[in-house]
C-alpha cells in the first residue's frame, strides 16, 4: 500500500486548471489537489468549502457530493488509537495505514477513519466506485494531514 502512495505521489496527477485554488481557498490545510484530482477524475469540480471547523467538502458540476473530510478531536493519540476502531466494520486499524474502511451502503463510494496523531480522520468519498485508485488517494489525504500543522500543531 505504501509503494502505491509513493508512485500516485511520484508519477503526479493532472490537476485540473482552477482546481488547486478552489482547494486552497475551500479548505487551506486539509486537503491537497492532487488526491482530490484522482477522486474526481471525469467529474468537475464546482464548489470546495469547509461549512465546520475542521472539515471540507467537495461538490461537482451535477451539484452531488463527491467528498466530505473532517477531524475529531481526542485527548490523545492512545485515545484516538482506541476509539477510532469501534467507528469501522472491522473494529481493528490496519496496523500498516493505522485505519480501516467503515460500512458503505452499495456499492459505490468509500468510508475510511485513521488516526492522525490525537484526530481521528473520516475521509467519505461517494458516486465513485472505490477502486485501488480511489482507495490510494484517500490514504494519500490521510497522509498529508498527518504531515499536516493542523494535526501535528493542535
Amino acid at each position: 500500500m505504501l509503494a502505491a502512495l509513493a508512485l500516485v505521489t511520484a508519477c503526479g496527477t493532472d490537476v485540473p486548471a482552477g482546481l488547486a485554488d478552489k482547494v486552497e481557498s475551500g479548505c487551506p490545510g486539509l486537503l491537497k489537489p492532487e488526491p482530490l484530482a484522482v477522486i474526481t477524475k471525469g467529474f468537475e469540480v464546482s464548489q470546495v468549502n469547509s461549512e465546520e471547523a475542521d472539515s471540507c467538502q467537495v461538490f461537482v458540476s451535477t451539484g452531488k457530493k463527491i467528498l466530505s473530510l473532517g477531524l475529531g478531536a481526542y485527548a490523545s493519540q492512545e485515545e484516538s488509537e482506541r476509539l477510532t476502531p469501534m467507528l469501522c466494520t472491522s473494529g481493528v486499524l490496519d496496523s500498516e495505514t493505522k485505519s480501516c474502511e467503515a460500512g458503505q451502503p452499495g456499492d459505490v463510494g468509500l468510508s475510511v477513519h485513521a488516526v492522525a496523531g490525537r484526530w481521528n480522520v473520516r475521509v467519505y468519498v461517494y458516486e465513485v466506485p472505490a477502486n485501488d485508485e480511489i482507495k490510494e488517494a484517500v490514504q494519500q489525504i490521510i497522509e498529508d494531514l498527518r504531515s499536516s500543522n493542523k494535526t501535528k500543531n493542535s
